[in-house]
């Protein structure tokens, strides 16, 4: 690498960072307030929102990397424009392909990570969600421990705790099963664990009391007292059943290879479209900077400034990837229609290229009139 390149490579490579922090915070708040109902409603721990929270980190720096190399771009070439660093170098020679090299070398290596994190990093990570959330989700247990409330696990049973411990332990139970159209039964214990064995959950309470009532029967209630006694939780969850792969759960070789008998009830092409979407994505990163670059460059040397050029810059990326996205939704229409998703990206590095094989041609005119 020259040493120009050098100088320009460490130009881009602090706000690249710094955008990549704040970016990375916002999005990765608002992404972790979708799992916030998952964790609170099933009683979950601040242990697992902050698993969830790092399993969200890899489709968040999906979205991050092409956004922030493109502003760090855009920021650094319109910095040394305006300190008119670039212009000596024009001046002194170089052409806009030239003075591109830096970026095209520090894109190349964020486009390296784009793929690492587009072809295993998401897949695996939404997969590891998915099943986290399922399992959670279908942990009846982990629901009762929420003390101070009545809840209802099935229809016709209500379980209320006040205090919930360590351990699985629980005090001042209450559990009234009116499942029987015969008779209602109503357990109350000073005090109960849980107990998981063999796949199966249940409530073992101590010193407590069974009361049996038939229905529309007058003073017939039977009272049992125990020292211990076992009620099995396992019956509320979920049936065990083999959970659907989302497309956003497998790797591209299945996606490219499933049929349209294995990807019932969705339809094929939403499988192609996330598989090329994968391979598509780390383009941006290539095409979003050269955008950045070309725009202020093709400006050329102006007083009153380069706002317009930005703006125009910031619209031309937003474009690109809106048609990217559009793209998407009419491969996951049609599958047969996959190329068209490599067109927005590429077609912004040649837009991009031919912007910039001009530069120096258009520099050296205006500096010629100007003098």
């Amino acid at each position: 690498m020259r040493k120009l390149d050098r100088y320009v490579f460490r130009q881009i490579l602090g706000p690249f960072l710094f955008f990549v922090l704040v970016f990375t915070g916002v999005i990765w708040l608002t992404q972790s307030l979708r799992v916030i109902d998952t964790v609170v409603n099933n009683g979950q721990s601040a242990r697992v929102f902050l698993e969830f929270t790092a399993l969200l980190l890899p489709m968040v720096l999906s979205i991050v990397l092409p956004v922030a190399l493109f502003a760090a771009v855009l920021y650094a070439v319109n910095r040394l424009f305006t300190d008119s660093e670039i212009v000596v170098m024009l001046a002194a020679g170089l052409s806009g392909t030239s003075l591109t090299r830096a970026a095209l070398i520090f894109s190349t290596l964020v486009m390296a990570m784009m793929f690492v994190v587009t072809l295993y990093l998401m897949p695996t990570a939404q997969r590891e969600m998915r099943d986290r959330i399922f399992q959670i989700r279908g942990d009846v247990a982990a629901a009762l421990l929420r003390e101070g409330e009545f809840l209802e696990p099935t229809q016709g049973v209500t379980i209320y705790l006040r205090e919930a411990g360590a351990a699985g332990e629980m005090f001042g139970v209450f559990v009234q099963d009116e499942r029987d159209p015969e008779q209602t039964v109503t357990y109350t214990a000073k005090r109960a664990v849980l107990v998981r064995d063999a796949g199966e959950t249940r409530m073992v309470m101590f010193d407590g009391i069974a009361q049996s009532a038939e229905r529309g029967v007058i003073d017939n209630l039977s009272i049992l007292r125990f020292d211990q006694l076992a009620y099995d939780l396992s019956r509320f969850g979920p049936e065990a059943r083999e959970r659907a792969r989302k497309p956003s759960e497998m790797y591209v070789e299945r996606l490219l290879t499933i049929t349209e008998e294995e990807g019932r009830p969705r339809p094929v092409g939403d499988y192609r479209a996330e598989a090329h979407e994968a391979l598509s994505a780390p383009l941006y990163v290539i095409a979003l900077p050269l955008l950045a670059v070309a725009f202020i460059l093709s400006a050329g040397m102006r007083r009153q400034g380069f706002t317009g050029r930005i703006i125009g810059a910031a619209v031309a990326g937003l474009a690109l990837r809106l048609a990217g996205l559009g793209a998407k939704s009419a491969v996951s229409g049609a599958a047969a229609l996959w190329p068209i998703m490599y067109i927005p990206p590429l077609l912004g590095i040649v837009i991009a290229l031919m912007l910039l094989s001009g530069v120096r041609l258009r520099i050296g005119r205006r500096a010629a009139e100007a003098s």
